[in-house]
């Protein structure tokens, strides 16, 4: 099957069916400690057949897996941003929200604020220094906005070179409040999603699937996702007191 699954991509069926049997095995490697690259190789895949990281999550949490679709809409959302707003943490000079926000708009806000109002993690520079993230680098480590137009392949080679990207992250192309294209990147590779959430959720199960730690700058905001939204447990995952807050918030329960 793994032979088979290397050389062929079509009939998509038979690829999708082939990597659900296959993915005990695979979650198994990554679990031990495996490095990715030559996991990846083993079952390229799981990268360029659409879906298949959402695939690998399901089997692991076949309870949670629609959790972010079922749970994220424009009441939960104002949720969001009702908690944000008594933070008082001047986030609004960040987003420049307009004065009236349609439903979509919404939804969109409440994801683009949860860097800005949650705490930022240290990160430590080429000399070794460790530092408190800005609340720019929270944000650009959890959805980067590039400008229509921008070069992907470059894009994708600069920041590999310079490594200043823990992946997986999310790439979004054009004005947050209205993106043309939204990727989830992960290991040089830019994987489309129809929408910002759609690219949200992939990019949450691909720290489960690939077995990858939460980058420092944006941790506080998976770990939102992963106690607000995923319902799922993780080792060594401390969670600060405005997550918490904001995890009881989002899931109160309407009056």
């Amino acid at each position: 099957m793994v032979s088979w699954m290397k050389s062929n991509r079509q009939p998509e069926r038979q690829v999708r069916d082939l990597m659900k049997k296959t993915a005990p095995a695979r979650l198994q490697e990554l679990k031990e400690g495996d490095e990715l690259g030559p996991v990846l190789l083993k079952y390229p895949r799981l990268m360029d057949t659409p879906g298949m990281i959402e695939q690998d999550y399901s089997m692991l949490y076949p309870d949670h897996a629609n959790n972010l679709y079922e749970k994220w809409n424009a009441k939960s959302s104002r949720k969001v941003m009702d908690w944000a707003i008594l933070q008082g943490s001047g986030w609004e000079k960040y987003l420049k929200l307009p004065e009236t926000l349609t439903e979509e708009a919404t939804i969109l806000a409440a994801l683009y604020v949860l860097p800005l109002v949650l705490p930022t993690g240290m990160r430590t520079n080429s000399a070794g220094k460790r530092f408190k993230s800005s609340k720019t680098d929270a944000t650009r480590a959890f959805i980067d906005c590039q400008p229509v137009g921008t070069n992907l392949p470059q894009y994708l080679q600069r920041n590999g070179e310079e490594g200043t990207r823990k992946q997986p992250y999310i790439l979004v192309l054009g004005d947050w409040l209205s993106p043309s294209q939204q990727f989830l990147v992960v290991e040089g590779i830019a994987l489309p999603h129809g929408s910002t959430l759609a690219a949200i959720d992939a990019c949450f199960k691909a720290f489960y699937v690939l077995n990858f730690e939460y980058p420092a700058a944006c941790k506080a905001v998976w770990q939102f996702f992963q106690h607000g939204c995923y319902s799922v447990t993780r080792a060594s995952s401390d969670v600060s007191a405005l997550v918490r807050s904001l995890v009881t918030a989002f899931n109160a329960e309407d009056e």
